[in-house]
């Protein structure tokens, strides 16, 4: 069987807030001709990034997340800004804002859908390497954030007992360690 593409039929907005919309999009299938709704959520673009110190520290960051009501390990990252015409920029910026620390290199891991099914944006993953910190945090005055390092040895450990478990953080890893996890160029 050949998949194709289903034929967009129509949009309805169903809600506007500040960081994304809902809405409910009609298309048609090209099997079966039924015409489907389906709940998609439009929102801007992601960045992330894995930073290392020069002497193989992870910088990450611990914040109470809504969705699962705990706190989580991650690393940082947060919505590309309106003004800001390139992903790296951002990437800079929320390394920068999330955790005080600048990078003397930055490049592009990969681009991932977060969740392709209803989410229309991408998340572009940076390594950010010779990660110094050069200043206090500037927080959204929606986040509380810790700032952590780690070894990099103990990546793995993390992995393993779960204490990492936000999906985009796992994948960037994995585009990571899929280029040969190299910490210097």
């Amino acid at each position: 069987m050949t998949i194709h593409d289903w034929q967009r039929l129509g949009d309805e907005t169903l809600t506007h807030y500040k960081v994304f919309h809902v809405r409910k999009s009609r298309r048609r299938s090209p099997r079966t001709g039924a015409d489907i709704g389906f709940f998609l959520i439009d929102t801007p673009d992601w960045v992330n990034v894995l930073a290392l110190t020069p002497d193989e520290q992870l910088v990450m960051i611990r914040q109470y997340r809504h969705g699962t009501e705990k706190v989580s390990l991650e690393i940082p990252g947060g919505l590309i800004d309106p003004h800001e015409t390139d992903p790296l920029q951002a990437a800079r910026r929320e390394l920068r804002e999330e955790t005080g620390y600048e990078a003397e290199h930055i490049e592009l891991l990969g681009v991932m859908s977060p969740n392709p099914s209803m989410m229309t944006n991408r998340c572009h993953s940076y390594l950010a390497t010779g990660c110094r910190r050069v200043g206090d945090l500037a927080m959204d005055p929606g986040e509380d954030i810790e700032v952590v390092t780690r070894p990099l040895a103990e990546l793995d450990g993390l992995l393993r007992n779960g204490e990492i478990d936000h999906a985009i953080v796992l994948a960037t890893i994995a585009f990571w360690r899929a280029r040969g996890s190299r910490t210097r160029h």
